[in-house]
């Protein structure tokens, strides 16, 4: 499996930068933000907040109705990790489904994917938590390089793209999918060419109660219009998710934007994705066909799998080099 190295992530994200944005320096860390598994480090240490499954609790990163995220410090190691908890509401076969899911992802091994390290339920204000020990991965998410005028280079766009795609096959090769990928789980820091796609068994936690409820379990912007209507998914939903995540990178918009969640439930579901050359036409239209056959409403019309879809992106790097004028005109039309 080909892995570019950091000095290939380096000067990749500099070129053809200009005035636009500067690569983060080499040693500094990047801005600060708040992803899904990380965010920077405190200058100075804070009080810890107590113990959770022996691990100490030092601050809060996200908190939300359903549960937290914390920099944390490992049990004995004191090695820093992010652990995440979640309300597991429901039967006892929602603790068993978290379990299984939280037992699944740590089975991955992948230079590209977060490591999970450890799992459990404990009681909290008499309330069942699920909680995950992951890799603490310093650094920011791809949120950042969604917005005109703070877009990527267009070849580094395709090797993001190329790594996610076969972090997803190694997953999808052991019978994983994740179902929620979109910026916010994609850590990424061009100085040290840290990239790792987070949330594996977090993306399917109460999974069980919240189908039975009918509510729709992921972010509905990056679905595939197989999870809308709840059949059986396969990996080829996450092509789905990686094809609107590469469409935003490379024209800092969703494929799919309405108001109103109904309308965008039926675009998604009913009318075919914008092209991508004819938002950037001075990309090479080989590019607009792939993510059009990812973007397709049928997954039997998208890539049989991640390693084929990794080996496409990457053929088409060398073509994709574009000037930064060019760039810029693109983005302003």
């Amino acid at each position: 499996m080909a892995t570019a190295q950091p000095g290939f992530w380096q000067q990749l994200f500099r070129r053809n930068q200009g005035a636009r944005q500067q690569a983060w320096p080499a040693t500094s860390q990047p801005p600060p933000s708040e992803p899904a598994t990380s965010a920077a480090l405190p200058a100075a240490p804070a009080p810890p907040l107590g113990k959770l499954a022996g691990y100490t609790l030092q601050r809060v990163l996200v908190q939300g109705p359903q549960g937290a995220l914390y920099l944390a410090d490992a049990p004995r190691t004191g090695e820093p990790v992010a652990l995440k908890t979640v309300r597991l509401q429901g039967s006892e076969h929602t603790r068993e489904r978290f379990l299984h899911e939280a037992e699944t992802a740590a089975r991955l091994q992948h230079p590209h994917i977060v490591q999970t390290f450890a799992s459990g339920v404990v009681s909290q204000s008499h309330e069942a938590h699920g909680w995950i020990a992951m890799e603490w991965v310093p650094g920011g998410d791809l949120i950042r390089y969604t917005t005109p005028g703070q877009l990527l280079p267009e070849g580094l766009v395709l090797q993001i793209g190329a790594a996610m795609a076969e972090a997803l096959a190694h997953a999808h090769r052991q019978g994983v999918v994740h179902r929620d990928l979109k910026p916010a789980n994609v850590m990424f820091n061009p100085a040290n060419g840290m990239l790792k796609l987070g949330d594996f068994g977090c993306a399917r936690l109460s999974d069980a109660e919240r189908s039975r409820s009918g509510l729709i379990v992921g972010t509905p912007g990056y679905m595939a219009p197989e999870q809308l209507s709840g059949l059986p998914l396969d990996g080829r939903c996450d092509l789905y998710a990686l094809g609107v995540l590469l469409f935003e990178l490379l024209t800092g918009r969703l494929p799919f934007a309405h108001a109103s969640m109904g309308q965008l439930l039926v675009a998604i579901a009913t009318e075919p994705a914008p092209r991508l050359d004819a938002l950037r036409p001075e990309l090479p239209p080989l590019l607009a066909d792939v993510i059009a056959r990812l973007l397709s409403k049928h997954a039997s019309q998208r890539h049989v799998d991640g390693t084929q879809l990794a080996r496409e992106l990457r053929l088409l790097v060398p073509s994709c080099t574009v000037l930064p004028e060019t760039r810029t005109k693109a983005h302003d039309a």
